[in-house]
């Protein structure tokens, strides 16, 4: 199983995510039948939700279509804290969902991060790989759910693949794919409802561990060959993201590289600093634990 799978039932056939960062030379689940979310557990929450979106115009650069996506209010969501990778964590939403936009007229799927013009051969690709068969609605609501969030992340990542992507837009893509499945687990974990079967949180669960992986890679191999800011990433922060996940990845030479450039940066902030100081601890120790 892989992460695009389950986009066959919306007309989206003919993409792989295998060797997805084939073009820049580097090596390399069904999706389950989740049970619709609905997000009122605390209707508080939800209301406050709704007040913190709105819908959005947006003009599609692959078909011209005009149509509306819900987006967050700019400056609106109050974030409480930040995971080690720096997955930020915000109070009464999750900005991730409504990151994606996809063209319900011909299925072109991107990050708000990355919407812009396209050539004529990429426009030309979407349409062949992805616009001929694609047959998906999404209706309107007040806020997004998480199963069509992450389905649109999907069709983003496919969408990036056929166009032939830099490997940051597509690793970029894949980090908030995992921060949206780790979110989703929490949710799940938070809702107690038993109709999350424990067949589905390990399939959100193993797709948030190949999202991070892709993710993993194509930072690793965008640091190599394009310029930064890297996904509006300057080096200490892409350097930093990099490390911790390769401490995750028990990559310990890698991470120890990242750290090290970090510490010896002359334009890292004493922050992230301290922060490589701490990931610096943890590989010293896992180091230790090996003998």
């Amino acid at each position: 199983m892989g992460i695009l799978d389950g986009l066959s039932k919306l007309g989206i056939k003919n993409v792989s995510a295998d060797d997805m960062y084939k073009e820049e030379e580097q090596p390399q689940a069904q999706e389950a039948r989740a049970p619709k979310v609905e997000e009122n557990k605390i209707r508080s929450s939800t209301e406050i939700e709704k007040e913190l979106v709105f819908a959005k115009t947006y003009e599609c650069v692959v078909c011209d279509e005009k149509f509306k996506s819900l987006t967050v209010k700019s400056n609106r969501a109050r974030l409480i804290k930040m995971d080690r990778d720096l997955r930020p964590i915000f109070e009464h939403i999750e900005p991730i969902k409504y990151e994606p936009v996809v063209c319900p007229n011909c299925g072109y799927g991107t990050m708000a991060k990355f919407l812009k013009p396209l050539t004529p051969v990429q426009r030309k690709s979407i349409i062949d790989s992805i616009s001929q068969t694609y047959n998906r609605v999404y209706e309107d609501k007040d806020i997004e759910n998480y199963d069509d969030a992450l389905e649109k992340i999907k069709i983003c990542l496919a969408s990036a693949i056929v166009k032939h992507a830099k490997a940051s837009e597509k690793a970029y893509i894949c980090l908030k794919g995992g921060w949206l499945c780790r979110s989703y687990l929490d949710y799940i974990e938070a809702s107690g409802n038993p109709e999350f079967t424990d067949s589905f949180i390990a399939e959100i669960r193993e797709n948030e561990k190949e999202f991070l992986d892709n993710a993993y890679e194509g930072f690793i191999n965008a640091r190599q060959s394009e310029d930064f800011p890297i996904a509006g990433m300057d080096q200490n922060t892409l350097d930093y993201l990099i490390a911790a996940m390769a401490i995750d990845r028990e990559a310990l030479d890698v991470a120890s590289k990242m750290i090290a450039s970090i510490l010896q940066s002359v334009s890292a902030s004493a922050k992230i600093k301290d922060k490589a100081r701490e990931l610096k601890d943890e590989v010293v120790k896992k180091i230790k634990e090996k003998g």
